[in-house]
């Protein structure tokens, strides 16, 4: 193939391979031996998924052997091309011609596969955006019109979708049976963890953060500030901050800032008085000082007093689930674990709401949610009417 195949640039030699190999061996050239493989491995991956080849999905022309091996490495969590989700492009797709809404499936096809994580979904991104951005200032003739697809789909929020996991649909258990599971623990910090979870779809990086400055119970025992989002509150609230605040005092109280809470906006949440109820019984035996900064929930057992850990939440409620039968397999959609709550509560109040069969979520559960970017301030606002909604549909577990 003669030089000219591979487009033109403007400042510097013109590219002797094509674009995708050309940016590795002129931008990365004297890079270290690190950064040269994550950048090969990034360009690897968006080659493939170019010519719909992710090793993670099983094609129709596989034969039994290439899906047995497949299946072994990535489990359940394997998709079929046919899926209802195309994660795919058809094997059609060249670099120069990717539109946002391309680049937005291509965050998609990251966020699905199995053995990436949030941080290498990120540096996949990073990796690609930088090769259009090389391609662009150094004038390359292929994509002088097209601009920055990904640098395009990120502003316009496509960077939300990094960081996912693929599509679930557990089996939503009924709320008395929920009553149960939750009553079945028979400690305090485990009924108000779970029950909170399930009232409010709060994630679990929320159940890690959460200092006591962070709820307004409007109770007399509970006389410690509150952040400035609770500060005028006449009921009881749960402060939501998007991301984990930053500076010393952050580092100071121990919260842990990957422990995101993944969503786009500050939010409060309005507490039921059966929720309430149970994090007085909480804070009753909570073995800290009841101040502004103290840890919401602590650990009771090991580390006794400390703010509690990701893994002992993930860890208490997934024994709790196999000793209840509600844990059947790894990666099963209808195991209780941290994240079930969410999928849960969501769609108990929507049901409950009426929007179940909408195709969207009711107002109030975007709210509850933290979904509302495009139509709220830096903080979430509840009308007397929405907050009386919320708390009429809110799950009860100790009727």
């Amino acid at each position: 193939m003669s030089e000219p195949d591979y487009g033109t640039v403007r400042h510097g030699n013109d590219p002797t391979r094509p674009p995708l190999d050309w940016f590795v061996h002129k931008r990365h050239n004297h890079s270290s031996d690190g950064t040269q493989r994550t950048v090969k491995h990034s360009v690897e991956f968006f080659k493939r998924w170019l010519n719909d080849e992710l090793d993670w999905i099983i094609y129709e022309d596989d034969d039994h052997q290439t899906i047995e091996e497949k299946r072994r490495e990535y489990g359940r969590e394997i998709l079929r091309h046919e899926s209802e989700i195309d994660w795919n492009t058809g094997g059609e797709m060249r670099p120069e011609n990717l539109s946002i809404d391309d680049a937005r499936e291509y965050f998609r096809a990251l966020a699905a596969n199995p053995n990436y994580k949030g941080a290498t979904e990120e540096g996949n991104v990073k990796t690609i955006r930088q090769f259009y951005d090389f391609c662009l200032k150094r004038g390359h003739s292929w994509f002088t019109e097209s601009g920055n697809p990904i640098e395009l789909a990120i502003d316009e929020g496509a960077d939300k979708i990094i960081g996912s996991a693929s599509s679930r649909n557990p089996k939503i258990i009924p709320v008395d049976e929920m009553a149960d599971y939750i009553q079945a623990f028979q400690h305090p910090l485990w009924e108000a963890i779970t029950a909170l979870m399930a009232k409010t779809t709060i994630r679990r990086g929320v159940i890690i953060n959460a200092d006591l400055q962070d709820i307004y119970l409007d109770h007399p025992a509970c006389d410690w500030d509150v952040h400035k989002a609770l500060r005028h509150k006449e009921r009881p609230f749960l402060y939501v901050p998007s991301a984990p605040e930053e500076g010393a005092l952050w580092e100071e109280r121990g919260r842990v800032p990957t422990a995101s809470n993944k969503t786009s906006v500050d939010r409060t949440i309005p507490l039921d008085e059966e929720m309430v109820n149970l994090l007085l019984r909480w804070l009753a035996a909570h073995p800290g000082p009841l101040e502004s900064d103290t840890p919401l929930f602590v650990t009771v057992s090991h580390n006794w007093g400390e703010r509690i850990h990701a893994q002992t939440v993930a860890q208490n409620i997934r024994r709790h689930s196999k000793e209840l039968g509600y844990w059947y397999e790894a990666y099963d959609d209808d195991n209780i674990n941290p994240h079930y709550f969410r999928h849960w509560s969501t769609s108990v109040i929507d049901e409950r709401l009426e929007a179940a069969g909408t195709g969207q979520h009711a107002t109030t559960t975007k709210l509850l949610r933290g979904d509302e970017e495009d139509t709220m301030d830096n903080y979430t606002h509840w009308s007397d009417d929405r907050i009386d909604r919320y708390l009429d549909v809110c799950p009860k577990f100790y009727d």
